[in-house]
This record gives structure tokens, sequence and C-alpha cells, in this order.
């Protein structure tokens, strides 16, 4: 059956059913003319968006409807995470063909249903409206209180650069989906592959960081080198990296050796890893270390904050300052 078969309000009734789930802070979901729900009770409201265009940011040759609904839920749980909140709800718009198979969109919504659940997360209502490619377009609420909100313009001199997890996974995987044939000679393909269909927002690991009382924090969307400027930028202060401390996802060399690419420059601007990096005073990096290997996540100090005159750099191998190149994913 197809979209045009089925019609917009049968679409949306069948929708209803998959992302429906109990929810005492829900009065009105999908089926009104808006949500209507409980206010945060937190200090701040917190506000993000995100869209996501066919053959820009996908393509359905490459990526399952389930894995896509996940992802396109996901990267907007991550921007709540930067931010040390907790997500609350979403509405999603939908632009797609009246040719789509309803089994398409049933399946993407399937996967944004089991990531929200995941999270705390509720959809709650959105829009559908006619288009020659698929668009998702999803708006989210969140929540925090004043003394957890992390900003990107709070980096102090002195302090130290952390990032959670492994970095290059995701841009790894996405050169595995776009060139097939080196599939077979990197033994963690899979892995990278999921890092990069379903990628994790750390939602408990930005709490925790918050709880601590870190500095500046982002998520890393666009490339560890272009958050880092972003902090700077926001935080008025340079920073220094050192190229031997970046923790570098297993495979991730393999896929750069195929590529005749360096594995250290998909690490740094590569994109998509939705780790987190944050900025801390120096006295809190055994606190954060042991808080998050509790809950078995990894960090790493991968730099340190310094006066702006000194712009941003990175330390190489051989131990030589060079400035950084803060280049990342850009849509223009």
């Amino acid at each position: 059956m197809k979209v045009k078969d089925l019609g917009e309000f049968g679409l949306i009734e069948r929708i209803a059913k998959i992302v429906e789930y109990a929810d005492e802070r829900v009065i009105l979901a999908i089926g009104d003319d808006t949500a209507v729900v409980k206010p945060t009770k937190l200090d701040y409201t917190l506000l993000t968006t995100d869209l996501l265009v066919e053959n820009v940011h996908f393509t359905l040759n490459t990526i399952t409807p389930w894995q896509l609904g996940y992802k396109s839920i996901s990267v907007n749980l991550s921007d709540i995470a930067a931010m040390g909140g907790i997500p609350n709800y979403a509405v999603i718009s939908l632009a797609l063909s009246p040719e789509t198979e309803v089994s398409l969109v049933e399946d993407m919504y399937r996967g944004m249903a089991d990531v929200s659940r995941k999270y705390g997360l509720r959809v709650v209502g959105g829009d559908i409206t006619k288009s020659d490619r698929l668009i998702i377009n999803v708006a989210m609420i969140g929540e925090v209180e004043d003394s957890s909100l992390c900003r990107r313009s709070d980096a102090k001199v002195g302090d130290i650069i952390m990032v959670t997890g492994v970095l290059g996974a995701s841009a790894a995987g996405l050169r595995i989906v776009l060139n097939p044939a080196i599939e077979k000679t990197v033994r963690e393909a899979q892995e990278l592959k999921k890092a990069h269909f379903l990628p994790e927002p750390r939602l408990k690991e930005g709490r925790i960081l918050a709880s601590i009382g870190i500095n500046a924090m982002e998520d890393i969307s666009d490339g560890l080198a272009s958050e880092i400027k972003h902090i700077c930028e926001a935080s008025l202060v340079g920073a220094r990296l050192f190229m031997n401390k970046i923790p570098i996802a297993k495979g991730v060399e393999s896929v750069a050796s195929l590529n005749g690419e360096k594995a250290i420059d998909i690490a740094l601007s590569g994109g998509e890893d939705y780790e987190l990096v944050f900025t801390a005073p120096k006295e809190l990096e055994l606190e954060i270390v042991e808080s998050l290997a509790k809950i078995g996540t990894k960090v790493t100090v991968v730099g340190e904050i310094v006066n702006s005159s000194e712009g941003i750099s990175i330390i190489d191998w051989s131990g030589s300052k060079k400035p950084l190149d803060i280049s990342g994913y850009t849509h223009f």
C-alpha cells in the first residue's frame, strides 16, 4: 500500500498507534490541533530541532527505514545531552512522496518509537505534507536545572578538554557504506556502520557531568576540531589539543589506510560521532573519570584551554605545535 492509497489522516492514525504509550505528562497527544502537555518542572526549557533531507543527509538505498527513524530522534537527543538536560517531548514534520510505501513510514516511526521509549521521550504530534523527496524534521523539548545548564561559552583558561568514548567510528562507517568493497577487509566494519546508523546520545553522561560542575560542553556532530572552534569562539579562549591523546575507534585506521587518508584526520573532522566534548577544571579529572566509569563510559583528556592569543593548535606526534585544521561538516 502506498501513502496516496491510505491518505494523510489514515497515515496519521497508523503513526499515532506506533508512537503512543502511557505518559502522565501528556494531556493530549496526536489527534487534536496541538499537543497539550504539563509544563516542565525544572528551571529552564530546552528547545532544539534538526532536519534530515533525502540525498543530502541520507539515501534510502543505504539506510533502513527503522535506522533512519532511530537516528533522526537520536541526533536531537544528543543536543539535549550537550546541555546537561533531560528530554521530554518531540513533534515530527514529515514530507514525502505520495508513492511512498506505507510500510516504509511505519518502520521509520517504529525506529523513532524505540529510541524515544529508551530515553524517556514522548512523540506528541507533528505534520505531514507532500514532497518529491523524504524530509524529516524533529523538534524537541527538554528541561534542565539552572545549576546543571552547560553552555559552550563557559570554558576557562586552564581547563582540561575531555571527550567521551572514541572518535571517528561514524565517519569510518560512512566510508564503508559508500565503498562496500572495503567492508570485507575491515574487521570492525559492522561496529563502524552501526556507529554511523545508530548513534547513542550521551544523556546519562551529560547529566553526570553537569552535576559534577564542568564548564563548557558540546556534542560532536560536525567533528571534534569544529566543536573545539565553537567552544573557543563562544568562550573567547584558545585551545591546545594533543594528537597522541585523541581516542580513535578501532577499525578507523584500517578504513583510513584503504581510503588513502589518515585516521587522525577522520577522528578530528569526520563528524557524527555524537560523543560529548567538554572542558573542566583540572582538579575534577579523577572524579569525572571515576563517575563515568561507573556507567561503563570511557573519558579521555585530549587537550587544554589556553589564552585566546595562542589560537587553536595541536601538538603532533613529534611534539611540534601547529595550527589545528578546524574544518568539519558544513552544509554550504
